[in-house]
């Protein structure tokens, strides 16, 4: 058994990250491309700033993508790569994936392989199943003393109380 392993992976963080990082580096791609078009045009100036914000967006995207599949292989260290992809994604790419799947990996709470969930068992819903019917404890009869009122058993022909005949 690997030591990483754990019962539920940050598959979400994971996902999140990972498509946000490469579409932020397409888009960081683009704006390269984009600034070195606009460069020809405006001597040097264009590609300055837009092919400069798109290599900080690719570079800022390269690091998101790498801290997500960080955060995948070693899923225990994902307080670390959460926030790498949560900076990096604030200021870098500004992407609203990679910003939610870096929430989602520093909220992760990772069960390791073979451990018991922190929650119980599942509730039954809807009814309680239905209990046999017993009879209750029979009584013993009884009867009672029409001198002293005291309760007596039944198969007693003489009150232990006043000594009474009972009928």
């Amino acid at each position: 058994m690997h030591h990483n392993q754990v019962q539920n992976p940050p598959s979400a963080a994971y996902w999140l990250s990972m498509i946000g990082g490469v579409l932020a580096l397409l888009g960081g791609l683009l704006l390269i491309i984009a600034g070195a078009v606009a460069g020809v045009f405006t001597f040097g100036f264009g590609f300055a700033v837009i092919g400069g914000l798109g290599i900080w967006i690719t570079i800022c995207s390269l690091v998101v993508i790498i801290a997500a599949s960080k955060l995948k292989s070693d899923p225990f260290e994902h307080s670390k790569w959460g926030a790498i992809i949560l900076v990096f994604s604030l200021i870098g790419s500004w992407s609203l994936l990679n910003f939610i799947g870096g929430i989602l990996a520093l909220v992760y709470k990772p069960l390791p392989v073979g451990a018991q969930p922190q929650y119980g068992q599942p509730q039954q819903f809807g009814p309680p199943p239905q209990q046999a019917y017993t009879q209750p404890p029979a009584q013993p009869m009884t009867k009672v003393c029409p001198q002293c009122a005291r309760i007596v058993q039944a198969n007693e022909r003489f009150c232990p109380n006043c000594g009474k005949q009972i009928d």
